[in-house]
């Protein structure tokens, strides 16, 4: 039941979202056309992991229990979530001046509320892409749900109408974990659907995914000429349109899940399997990264006495550099650790 360009994508995914991050740590006033077009290109990459993850769950559906489905997502994704997240959060709760580095809303409150709601939502730390762990958990817990569509294949209509509506609704802040499943649920979807349609989608990637890699090109290159605004736009809530109508970087980076799905399966026997271990441990580079990206601000701040200004060449040290470094240190805690790393770090 192995799909290799599935397993490619899954790498592929992880460097553009660590592309993005590298790209937000970085700051814009000496470049800030490059740093818009990087934005722009990468920004809300979670949409190819929310994506893969739809897709594999319909194509390994035929071996599902929900109690032991629950009971590996426990073991392999919540436990290293909370032991990766505990440093960051005990450091954002102790070590730092609460005024800086933590939401307004936490004002006043005790550092055991503040601990558990960091922990709850994934928000307030440094290391912020992992609220999408408390967001993938609703969907895990709603999979008995998910498994009607699988059932009853009509049900994935549902994907056409859930697209504009999360458009309208827009992203909203990552701790609002409900609100940004919503948000994302059309991605899972249309993920679980291109897995029920593989049989028959795999022939129309093969000679389309040139034109789908062209079609997310010419929206990139639209939305960085003419838009004010340029990356994810953070609405205040749902539905609040700060940024206009529509949120467009939602169905762009859904055209770029079907164009790198066609890549993947195009150059599938080019790539063979030097991509396996980097889609072995893209969880555990998704769970670290913002640590390194964090001690990088940090040192370059202390060094030079400023942010680091955003640049193609910096941005592309970074996100190579950020992407070894997390790879080579899963492959030293895997070699130590054994079987025991996964409930560490998810590999």
């Amino acid at each position: 039941m192995f799909l290799r360009y599935v397993h490619n994508f899954r790498a592929v995914a992880i460097v553009v979202i660590v592309a993005g991050h590298a790209a937000n740590t970085l700051a814009r006033d000496d470049d800030p056309r490059t740093m818009d077009f990087l934005l722009d290109l990468l920004d809300n990459g979670t949409v190819l992991f929310v994506f893969i993850a739809g897709f594999l769950f319909e194509h390994l559906f035929a071996k599902f229990a929900y109690r032991d489905y629950l009971r590996k997502k426990l073991s392999n994704v919540i436990v290293p979530y909370v032991l990766v997240s505990i440093p960051a959060v005990l450091y954002t709760v102790w070590l730092t001046d609460p005024a800086t580095t933590q939401p307004d809303y936490l004002g006043g409150t005790s550092a055991g509320y503040q601990v558990a709601w960091m922990l709850l939502t994934g928000g307030g730390t440094f290391n912020y892409a992992v609220w999408f762990v408390p967001m993938i958990t609703l969907f895990y817990l709603a999979a008995p749900l998910f498994a009607q569509f699988i059932r009853h294949p009509r049900l994935y209509l549902l994907a056409v109408p859930l697209v504009p509506l999360a458009m309208l609704a827009h992203r909203p802040p990552e701790v609002v974990t409900p609100a940004i499943a919503l948000y994302f649920l059309p991605a899972y979807l249309i993920g679980m659907w291109a897995s029920h349609e593989r049989k028959r989608l795999e022939p129309l990637l093969h000679r389309a995914w040139a034109w789908l890699l062209g079609a997310f090109g010419f929206a990139v290159l639209l939305r960085f000429l003419f838009s004010d605004n340029h990356g994810n736009e953070y609405a205040r809530s749902l539905f609040s349109q700060e940024f206009g109508l529509f949120d467009w970087m939602l169905p762009q980076k859904l055209l770029l899940c079907i164009a790198l799905l066609g890549l993947m399966l195009r150059l599938d026997a080019v790539i063979g399997d030097r991509l396996k271990f980097l889609g072995e441990v893209s969880f555990t580079v998704f769970f670290v990264h913002g640590y390194l990206l964090y001690a990088f601000l940090i040192v370059y701040v202390r060094l030079f006495g400023e942010d680091p200004q955003g640049n193609l060449p910096l941005w592309l040290a970074l996100t190579v550099g950020t992407v070894a470094a997390t790879t080579a240190g899963t492959a030293v805690a895997k070699r130590l650790l054994g079987r025991r790393s996964r409930y560490l770090i998810g590999s």
